[in-house]
């Protein structure tokens, strides 16, 4: 996902939309208070995107970054 490469993002609240974006770097961490997982992607352009999710979404999230799917 960093240098560059694409990767699809959600847009905030709207499910089904989703939006290819050139990533500059990303980081990542866990947040006590909010028993949630914190992911600050810095896109190339535009503002920096805060995406919270689950233990478990970011458990499968790994799994398909080690063996990504070729889109269609």
């Amino acid at each position: 996902m960093a240098n560059g490469h694409k990767r699809g993002v959600q847009g905030e609240g709207k499910l089904s939309e989703k939006k290819v974006i050139a990533v500059k770097d990303w980081t990542c961490a866990m947040s006590d208070e909010l028993g949630r997982v914190a992911l600050m992607i810095n896109p190339t352009d535009g503002e920096p995107v805060l995406v919270l999710m689950t233990i478990f979404q970011a458990a499968k999230m790994g799994r398909e970054l080690q063996s990504p799917k070729r889109a269609s």
